[in-house]
């Protein structure tokens, strides 16, 4: 098994990819995956949106050679239209499972792009590389109870 501290300082160079829409950064004992998968302003026929969505995927490693982990979602909308304006926002902390695929006629904030655009998401494609890297480093997934001690 390779030593935490070693994992922690390879973390960022061996999982940060110019191909990925995520990142990686480490805070402390924690790897932590990040991705805002989704920033753009929708148009229709009877309203204007704004939408914001970022999931992130931390592992925190413990002195034993496992790791725990969580999940967390945040999801902020705003809209306007003949009938009022919407402000909305929600927020989700412990183990999700998601893929999705949105589309919409709008402008993508992130790169400019206008148009039908569309946004892609999966969960997996940020929580398998980080288990194999860890694995790769001889170390294991802490049970549903169990310890970092």
């Amino acid at each position: 098994m390779i030593e935490k501290s070693k994992v922690l300082a390879d973390a960022v160079s061996v999982l940060n990819k110019d191909d990925q829409p995520w990142e990686v950064s480490v805070e402390g004992d924690c790897i932590i995956g990040k991705w805002k998968w989704m920033d753009a302003t929708f148009f229709s026929q009877s309203k204007i949106s704004s939408e914001v969505r970022d999931y992130t995927f931390t592992v925190t490693l413990g002195d034993n050679g496992k790791w725990k982990e969580v999940d967390r979602t945040s999801s902020k909308s705003a809209s306007v239209s003949s009938t009022g304006a919407k402000l909305s926002a929600s927020k989700f902390k412990g183990k999700t499972m998601q893929k999705s695929f949105e589309f919409g006629v709008g402008k993508n904030k992130d790169t400019g792009e206008t148009g039908i655009i569309g946004f892609t998401f999966d969960t997996s494609l940020v929580k398998k590389p980080i288990r194999e890297y860890l694995e790769s480093c001889g170390w294991k997934k802490a049970g549903l109870f169990g310890s970092l001690r």
